[in-house]
Formats: structure tokens, C-alpha cells, sequence
């Protein structure tokens, strides 16, 4: 088959990112690059070797497919004239700013029969991917808590950190539980969003307690799971994972809660690069035509958890 034709739209630091990894996928052609600001698509065009575009309309006919990596308030009309010509979306997360975009996001790609998928890049991390095989459909999962936290880098203050940093976790917490969502809650420890938690119950009796901060002096990733298969501690930034199993002691005599014995198991996982392995399967969705791994209604999912911890917050 042949090279899948792409070009990324936002020349900023992550689209950066996004020109890199696609200049050492094997199948891909790396057509070019559009920023609002020309000088700096004329200077990543360089760098990868590829065309600086002038205007979105230069890209009909010459892409399959784009990843849109712009500020989200600029994803809705920039998804919408690509998926109305039927070009393959891969939209950085948020999907887009309010639900009926989202909607609508949706709703064109179904049409055009172009892929969507969103790019919440947690998902491809490999210790999130063994533990969701691990745990496969959820059923066995009673509580999980995750921490986002971390100082305040000024990269971005547009948003909370419930929009900024907790979605990733939530998206992942939602594709594990695999339940309906069914109340939500929240606590903030200043009236602007920078530490917040999130509890979050599902239908199949789970629950998630999701607390990100932008004023935590260590940067902390992470990620507990109770479950019956065991305790899962999973490190988001060194991609690690254990389990720690109980049961009884037989050398222990007695009964009750002394007789019991706890074992750690340390999981092998090869590290990986998650944006690798994200644009990669936007690829092969884009061959096969197979339903991606983050579509637009998953991402819109998370999105409405978040809406309702901001809401919760008022």
C-alpha cells in the first residue's frame, strides 16, 4: 500500500513534536505544514523538509490525512473543513471547546466517513496499556486514584487544571472502569482551579478520586487501583507498574487480619515513546479504516466529566 499522505496544522512546540515522529514513520509521507504565524511554518518546513502551506485549501488534494495541534478554541473550524473533505483527523485534546462542537466534530466525521481520533496520549503509555490488559473489561476494578500534580509551568493559563492537566486522567479511568458515569463532585483548593479533586462514581459501583494541582512542588504522575486481581501502583512518567497481591499465610497461625501476606510484583514493561505509538495507530486506523483507539465521543466523554468538575466548582 502506499505512503499515507500527511501534514500537520500548528508549528508551536508539540506540532513540532508531531513533524518529528511522523518523519520516522515508515509508511507516512510528510507533505507539510501550516501555522497562522508563516515564519514559523517556513522554519518547521525546513527543519523537516517538507512544504510550508499558505492557507488550509492548499491541503485538499494533497494530504490523507492531518494532525490539528492548535489552541482549542481553533479546533472546531479547523476539524470542520477537514473532515467535510473527508481528510483524517487526528485533533489534539480537548476535542473541541464546547459540547455541541464536539457534536458536531462527530457527527461530520461519521458523515465524510473520515477517521477522528483525538489525541489523549496517556492511553499509549505502555504501563497504562499493560494494566488495561491486565484488568480487561473492568468488572473487577473497585476504586482508583490518580495524582496530576506539579508546579506551575506557564505553559498554559487559559484554562483550569481540571481541563488542563486531570483530563488525561480521567480519559484513562473511563477507559478502564468501561461503565457509565453517574455522579460527580468536586473540591478546589483555590477559587482559580490550581488543586482540585474530582470524585467520580460509576453505575457498576466503582469509583475515582482524580485530584491535579498546578502548586505541587514535585511532579507527581500516578495512578493506585483496587481491584480483586490485586493493588496496582502505576508510575505514568517512568512507566512502571506493580501489583501487590494478598492472600493467607499458611505459616502464620491464628486467624483475622494478621494472617494474611502481601506479595510485590515488580512488571516488566519496555519503555516506549507514547507519541510514537499515538500517531502510529492514527496511521493504521487511516489504512484499515478501522474505528480508532481514541474516538471523538471518547474524548467527549471525558469532556463532560470535566464540564461538571468546573461546574461542581462554581
Amino acid at each position: 500500500m502506499s505512503k499515507i499522505r500527511v501534514a500537520v496544522v500548528g508549528a508551536g512546540s508539540m506540532g513540532l513534536n508531531h513533524l518529528r515522529t511522523y518523519s520516522n514513520i515508515n509508511d507516512v509521507e510528510l507533505v507539510g505544514v501550516y501555522d497562522i504565524n508563516a515564519e514559523s511554518a517556513v522554519k518547521a518546513a525546513k527543519q523537516f523538509n517538507c512544504v510550508a502551506f499558505d492557507k488550509l485549501e492548499d491541503f485538499i488534494g494533497k494530504v490523507d490525512a492531518v494532525s490539528v495541534v492548535t489552541p482549542s478554541i481553533t479546533h472546531h473550524e479547523v476539524g470542520m473543513f477537514f473532515l467535510k473533505n473527508g481528510i483524517d483527523c487526528m485533533m489534539e485534546k480537548p476535542l473541541a471547546a464546547t459540547e455541541k462542537q464536539c457534536e458536531e466534530l462527530i457527527k461530520t466525521a461519521e458523515k465524510s466517513k473520515a477517521v477522528l481520533m483525538v489525541g489523549h496520549i496517556e492511553r499509549f503509555n505502555p504501563a497504562v496499556q499493560k494494566l488495561s490488559e491486565i484488568l480487561g473489561d473492568g468488572k473487577t476494578i473497585q476504586a482508583i486514584e490518580t495524582h496530576r500534580m506539579s508546579e506551575s509551568s506557564g505553559r498554559i493559563t487559559d484554562v483550569d487544571v481540571a481541563m488542563d492537566l486531570m483530563i488525561h486522567d480521567v480519559e484513562v479511568v473511563m477507559s478502564m472502569v468501561q461503565s457509565p458515569v453517574v455522579s460527580v463532585s468536586a473540591k478546589s483548593f483555590k477559587s482559580q482551579g490550581d488543586h482540585i479533586t474530582a470524585l467520580i462514581s460509576f453505575e457498576n459501583g466503582a469509583y475515582a478520586a482524580c485530584t491535579a494541582s498546578r502548586i505541587t512542588k514535585n511532579r507527581i504522575r500516578s495512578m493506585h487501583v483496587t481491584s480483586e486481581q490485586g493493588f496496582f501502583e502505576l508510575d505514568f512518567v517512568n512507566q512502571k507498574l506493580a501489583i501487590h497481591h494478598q492472600g493467607r499465610n499458611p505459616a502464620m497461625k491464628g486467624g483475622g487480619d494478621f494472617n494474611v501476606a502481601v506479595s510485590t510484583e515488580n512488571l516488566y514493561i519496555p519503555s516506549a515513546n507514547a507519541l510514537s505509538l499515538e500517531l502510529q495507530s492514527f496511521i493504521d486506523s487511516t489504512k484499515t479504516r478501522k474505528t480508532p483507539k481514541i474516538t471523538g465521543q471518547n474524548a467527549l466523554d471525558a469532556l463532560q466529566v470535566i464540564w461538571k468538575v468546573q461546574e461542581d466548582l462554581k
